[in-house]
């Protein structure tokens, strides 16, 4: 489920840790983002300890162990906040209406945290039965040779940061990213019954015309007549086709760029 990849500098002082997460299909959302969250907290912190390079009194094995146990102690904490933390009623309601009129009536002026969005996900399974999917497409601008990129550019403000090699300039780079096209949907599935909830990295940049580029997220379900897997193709596609959609406003996720 998680990938991490190690990458290190190209003058070979630092090394930047970037975790992925595959596509999945049909999961226990309880058991994927537990894997998920110990997996990238354990990881990140034995970089720190490694990073510090004290004498280490212990065998590390015996440091990683603990830093397991801190990791699931973590995952822990947080799942027991999720559990806790309040959703607004109308998506609980959401997941057993029964017409299409009702979804969109319940959706109309609705907003998610991303805390709550984790919350809805584990409460769908604990209270309604429902598994977890997660399908991320990623298309970059058409004529780019994608063989030419970098191993990661990660753009900073003015400048754009790479690592290894490449023959495009840092105009080519970063007109790569910004144009770029990301598109991550989560669905939740119990029989026949489905509902998708997807928003594109143009949204939570500020970038969609959505009230002055609010991010947020799309919705679609069984209900709306179109098969499953077709919507999960046209979601992996450059240009989705699904007709008009709710929208679900993601509150406290980035602050509008300047």
């Amino acid at each position: 489920m998680l990938r991490i990849r190690k990458i290190q500098e190209d003058d070979g002082n630092g090394e930047y840790s970037i975790f992925e997460s595959a596509d999945v299909e049909f999961a226990d959302p309880i058991d994927f983002f537990a894997t998920s969250f110990i997996g990238s907290s354990f990881s990140m912190m034995k970089d720190i300890v490694l990073a510090k390079k004290p004498p280490f009194p212990f065998p590390l094995e015996q440091i990683e162990k603990t830093l397991m146990k801190e990791a699931v102690r973590k995952w822990e904490e947080n799942f027991k906040e999720s559990l806790q933390l309040k959703i607004p009623e109308n998506f609980l309601s959401l997941l057993t209406s029964t017409t299409k009129k009702e979804q969109i009536k319940l959706l109309k002026n609705q907003t998610l945290t991303p805390e709550q969005t984790l919350a809805l996900l584990l409460r769908a399974k604990i209270d309604f039965g429902y598994t977890f999917s997660q399908y991320k497409c990623e298309h970059y601008p058409k004529g780019l040779d994608e063989s030419k990129l970098p191993t990661t550019v990660e753009i900073k403000g003015d400048k754009v940061h790479k690592i290894g090699p490449t023959t495009l300039s840092d105009g080519q780079l970063r007109q790569a990213i910004d144009q770029r096209k990301v598109i991550v949907s989560k669905f939740l599935d119990k029989g026949s019954q489905w509902h998708c909830f997807f928003l594109t990295y143009d949204s939570i940049k500020w970038k969609e015309s959505w009230k002055d580029g609010q991010p947020h997220y799309h919705y679609i379900s069984d209900k709306f007549g179109i098969p499953r897997d077709q919507v999960v193709s046209q979601l992996k596609s450059s240009h989705y086709k699904l007709g008009s959609l709710p929208h679900i406003d993601l509150l406290d996720y980035r602050d509008k760029p300047n």
